[in-house]
C-alpha cells in the first residue's frame, strides 16, 4: 500500500460524463491528473510527504461525497469546478465553498498560494483541511491575493 501515492488512495470521484446523465463536466476521467499535477505542487512546495483526502464530482449533487473533504473539486460547467475547503481528514466535518468557478487550467494558480500558506502558516501535526477550517476563507483569500509563485 506505501507504493500507491496517498493522494490516490485516499481520493474519490464520481463517474460523471458521459455516465451521469447529471454530470456538467469530468470527473472520474478527470481525477488522475488532478492527483497528478496536486502531486507536482506538493513536491514544488517541499510539501512531499502530505496526504490531502481529495474529492470530486461532475455535479454539485455530490455522489463522492465531496461536502466532507479536505479539499474537493465540484463540477459546475463544462471544465470548470467549485473549490471546497476545510473538510475533516477524518470526514468528521463539512467543507466550505472557497472559489465558485475554477477552470481547469486554474488548478495550480489557485491551490500553490492556499498550499504555500499551509506550509507556513500550519501547526504542528495540523492536516490540511484542518488548517484551512482554522484560518477561514477570508485569511487564505487575503494570502492568495499576494502571494508570488515559486520558480519550479
Amino acid at each position: 500500500i506505501e507504493e500507491i501515492d496517498p493522494l490516490a488512495r485516499l481520493s474519490m470521484a464520481c463517474p460523471a460524463l458521459p455516465l451521469c446523465g447529471l454530470a456538467q463536466t469530468e470527473a472520474e476521467r478527470i481525477m488522475p491528473s488532478y492527483i497528478e499535477r496536486m502531486r507536482a505542487l506538493l513536491t514544488k512546495l517541499d510539501l512531499d510527504d502530505e496526504e490531502i483526502l481529495i474529492r470530486m464530482t461532475g455535479c454539485p449533487n455530490g455522489c463522492a461525497r465531496p461536502y466532507m473533504a479536505e479539499l474537493a473539486f465540484v463540477g459546475d460547467g463544462p471544465k470548470s469546478y467549485q473549490v471546497w475547503l476545510g473538510g475533516s481528514p477524518v470526514l468528521t466535518r463539512t467543507a466550505w465553498p472557497f472559489k465558485a468557478k475554477m477552470k481547469t487550467d486554474l488548478l495550480e494558480e489557485t491551490m500553490e498560494p492556499i498550499l504555500a500558506m499551509f506550509k507556513t502558516q500550519r501547526q504542528e501535526f495540523e492536516a490540511f483541511g484542518d488548517f484551512c477550517h482554522r484560518v477561514g476563507a477570508e485569511a487564505i483569500e487575503k494570502f492568495s491575493e499576494t502571494y508570488e509563485p515559486m520558480k519550479a
